[in-house]
Order: C-alpha cells, then sequence, then structure tokens
C-alpha cells in the first residue's frame, strides 16, 4: 500500500491537492533552514499545519464524512512526508472504521483498510531532499476582502494587489477581532490593524477559492475601499513577505493580547 493509493481511494481530490500543496510548500520551506535536526523540523512543520486545517475539522457546517476524509488525508500525507502526529494518526485510524461503518467510500477502501492502519502507523521515511514547489497561483482578485480564522478567531484583510501574472494576493488587515466572520457592512470605514504598511503581506499559498481548510472565506468581492490609516512611509517597505502557514503567526503578532470582539460590536 502506497500514499497515493490510499489518497485516491478518499475520492476527494481538491482537498488532497489543497493539502498536499500545503505539506509541499511548508516542508521545503522548513527544509531549507541550515543545520536544523530532524527533531527541529518536525516541530516546525507540524503545528501550524494542524492550525490550519483544524478550522475545517471544527467547523459546525461541515459533515462527519468530510471531516473524517480530512483526517485520513491529513495523517497520509503527513507520512508522505516523513513525519507523524500521534493524535493526528489516532484520530485518522478512528476515521477509517467510520468510513467503513457507515459504507461511504469504496469495496476497494474497506478490504484494505487494515493495509491502510498498518502503513499510518509505521514508521515515516524522512525526506532525503525537499518536495517540489507547487506552482504559485491565486485565484483571488483586488478588492475582495477575506476572513482568516486562527484558533476560533476571525480577521478580516483587503486584497489590495495581486503580485505578478496572479501569483500572489497582497493584504492588509483591518483592525479588529472577531468571534465570527464579520460582514462588509461591519468593516466598511475600518482602519488598518497597523499603521505604516505593517498590516500588509504578500502571501505565497493563498491559493484555492473557496479554500478546502476553510480557514480563507470570501466576505465580499471587488470592494474599492481598502482599510485606511496603514499608508507607507517615504522610503520604507511596501509589504512584508510570507506564505499561509507563516502568516499564522504573523496575525497572533499582529494582534497579540486583542480580545475577540462579536461582530456586531464596535471595537473601542
Amino acid at each position: 500500500m502506497k500514499h497515493q493509493q490510499i489518497l485516491e481511494k478518499l475520492a476527494a481530490r481538491g482537498l488532497v491537492r489543497a493539502m498536499d500543496e500545503d505539506l509541499a510548500r511548508w516542508v521545503g520551506h522548513r527544509m531549507r533552514c541550515p543545520g536544523s535536526s530532524r527533531s527541529e523540523v518536525e516541530q516546525a512543520v507540524i503545528p501550524p499545519v494542524l492550525l490550519r486545517w483544524r478550522c475545517l475539522l471544527d467547523a459546525e457546517d461541515i459533515g462527519p464524512v468530510t471531516k473524517n476524509v480530512a483526517r485520513v488525508a491529513l495523517a497520509t500525507l503527513l507520512h508522505k512526508y516523513g513525519f507523524q502526529d500521534p493524535g493526528t494518526t489516532a484520530d485518522a485510524l478512528r476515521a477509517v472504521d467510520e468510513l467503513n461503518e457507515g459504507v461511504v467510500l469504496s469495496d476497494a477502501f474497506e478490504r484494505q483498510s487494515p493495509e491502510i492502519k498498518k502503513l499510518l502507523e509505521s514508521a515515516p521515511v524522512p525526506l532525503t531532499r525537499r518536495p517540489r514547489r507547487p506552482r504559485t497561483l491565486s485565484f483571488l482578485r483586488p478588492g475582495d476582502v477575506i476572513s482568516f480564522e486562527l484558533s476560533g478567531r476571525f480577521h478580516a484583510a483587503f486584497v489590495r494587489e495581486m503580485n505578478g501574472a496572479n501569483e500572489f494576493p497582497v493584504i492588509e488587515f483591518y483592525a479588529g477581532t472577531f468571534t465570527r466572520p464579520p460582514t462588509w457592512a461591519e468593516l466598511s470605514g475600518r482602519a488598518a490593524a497597523a499603521e505604516h504598511a505593517r498590516a500588509r503581506f504578500g502571501v505565497v499559498g493563498l491559493t484555492h477559492v473557496p479554500d478546502p481548510a476553510h480557514q480563507v472565506l470570501i466576505i465580499e468581492a471587488q470592494q474599492p475601499q481598502p482599510p485606511h490609516g496603514g499608508d507607507t512611509l517615504p522610503g520604507g517597505g511596501l509589504w512584508a513577505m510570507s506564505d499561509l502557514m507563516s502568516l499564522q503567526e504573523d496575525v497572533r503578532g499582529l494582534f497579540a493580547d486583542r480580545p475577540a470582539h462579536g461582530p456586531a460590536e464596535a471595537l473601542e
């Protein structure tokens, strides 16, 4: 049994592709760090990936079948790239049983479930070279307004421009942290989260619309009104370079120690 055989049996091409691209890009990035030990790379890779895909697993509007497919895919892809998380593997093993009990996937999936479990429980083989970097592409457009979820809190950002030939968006975060995705009416006229372009990021990996991980949602499209008050200083930087995994840490820093507000509540 090989990883790709498991992934094909899940019958979730879009979800698997997005998850695979996330891992290929992030694992390749972390493997570039000189002098990092195997353990250090593992500790840098796994938590951000789990944090991003937790948005799907915790979503109230996603059914149990999709969540179980995602659990199996996540454990399989981590294993493919040479990593293993005990909790993720245990969740995937239970998900295999639940998918079979519900007669959700093919007969082949059920027949080969013992082999699938055996592979997921086996020690993964560390990669000896960086994975191939996915193509840089985004389907977002200037004027799109997005919600970005992080640990159950929601932040909104405005797509200011596209870099290159739709390679990646440059976004700017609005001030405010919310308990649910905010509406455009609640964002219109709102200030930027920080002055002097410190809330602006060029984000590689913001590719899929809709986002299979449910971390990024489009709130509004083709709006002419970006956040105000975030203009650059003469001679200052225009925006900071980031990627979908690193953006999670960027957002933590940007909104550190700020409480979450309900969408209808005005910030002080």
